[in-house]
């Protein structure tokens, strides 16, 4: 658990789901309130990134630095966009302290947080786009398992496109006819547990980091998270995840179309 601090404050003020509850150790010597100068967001106005700060008169008030030390209640948080000075963004956040802890929820949040969508994961699960919707829609709001659920019926419903992904890369493995003739097998019906296991032997080397199994780690902690983890280990694996698919899928279609370009390159000499 992370000692509370301007940065730790700053941090969950920019990334922290609405309704979620974050727990830091009280520091050596407790906070007048949860006031810090500054965060990063995106301004509207400006169309960027940019420094928010807090602009407002520093002489008291809810979320100013205060005489008396941090208690349990609420702080209201504003900045305004150091470029324009016209964006705004504000927060309001729940405390609760005992004597060794302080937790942390954001409960109001403006203007509101846009929902991050990847890309290349919403065009190669577009078939499942409803449940990617939903999975995204679950993480904002802090719920982890839910999106742990989502996420794991989008890797069982497209494990059968990730398989057409890696049946090309059986072309260049030594034992290819097996791995061919085991695919053609998976395309009928199988359970999810051989598919991953026949689905790894045909992954290039490069995919398998220290012989790990990507496609059987992934499946495995999504079960996992549905059955054994909470909302906030969840929320916190959830990034990975998304990166891990992200880039395996990248990995897979970019060398696809870099082998398909390359012959055409080489047949057009």
């Amino acid at each position: 658990m992370k000692t509370i601090s301007d940065q730790e404050i700053k941090i969950f003020l920019e990334t922290a789901p609405i309704y979620t509850w974050k727990e830091y150790k009280k520091p050596a010597v407790n906070r007048g309130s949860l006031w810090i100068n500054a965060i990063d967001a995106f301004c509207e106005k400006c169309g960027h990134v940019r420094p928010f700060h807090d602009m407002r008169s520093r002489g008291g008030g809810a979320g100013m630095p205060a005489a008396k030390a941090l208690s349990t209640g609420t702080s209201y948080l504003e900045f305004t966009c150091v470029t324009c000075r016209k964006e705004r963004h504000k927060f309001l956040v729940e405390q609760i302290l005992d004597e060794k802890t302080i937790k942390l929820q954001k409960y109001g949040e403006l203007p509101r947080k846009a929902l991050e969508r990847d890309r290349v994961l919403q065009k190669f699960f577009s078939d499942d786009s409803e449940y990617y919707e939903k999975a995204i829609v679950c993480l904002s709001h802090g719920y982890g398992i839910a999106a742990f659920a989502y996420f794991r019926r989008i890797v069982e419903n497209n494990i059968l496109k990730l398989l057409d992904l890696i049946s090309e890369e059986a072309e260049n493995a030594t034992n290819k006819e097996e791995i061919k003739s085991a695919l053609a097998e998976l395309q009928k019906e199988s359970p999810m547990s051989e598919k991953i296991k026949v689905a790894n032997k045909a992954l290039p080397e490069y995919l398998k980091p220290s012989g790990l199994n990507p496609l059987g780690r992934l499946y495995q902690v999504l079960s996992e998270g549905v059955h054994s983890l909470n909302d906030q280990e969840c929320l916190d694996k959830t990034s990975e995840i998304q990166e891990c698919l992200k880039y395996l899928i990248s990995e897979l279609s970019d060398r696809k179309k870099n082998q398909s370009r390359f012959k055409s390159m080489v047949g057009s000499l």
